[in-house]
């Protein structure tokens, strides 16, 4: 399996997971713990975003996404 590193090599495993699940070579244990990570980076994605909007709004300086120090 190759790395994700981006939202589109994550969409592209979730769309490899769900066919994986159609065609029976995943089972439907396996899918459920993939959805519930993929979860979690969704939540993590949302999150930062939101930060980012409102430091945009607080004109302060805005991290790249992925860079956010989350000890500070």
């Amino acid at each position: 399996m190759a790395a994700i590193n981006t939202a589109g090599d994550l969409r592209k495993f979730l769309c490899n997971s769900i066919n994986s699940v159609a065609n029976g070579t995943m089972d439907i244990a396996k899918a459920r713990e993939v959805t519930k990570l993929a979860g979690q980076v969704n939540e993590s994605f949302y999150s930062e975003v939101k930060v980012a909007r409102l430091q945009m709004d607080m004109e302060k300086e805005v991290h790249k996404l992925g860079s956010l120090p989350v000890n500070e």
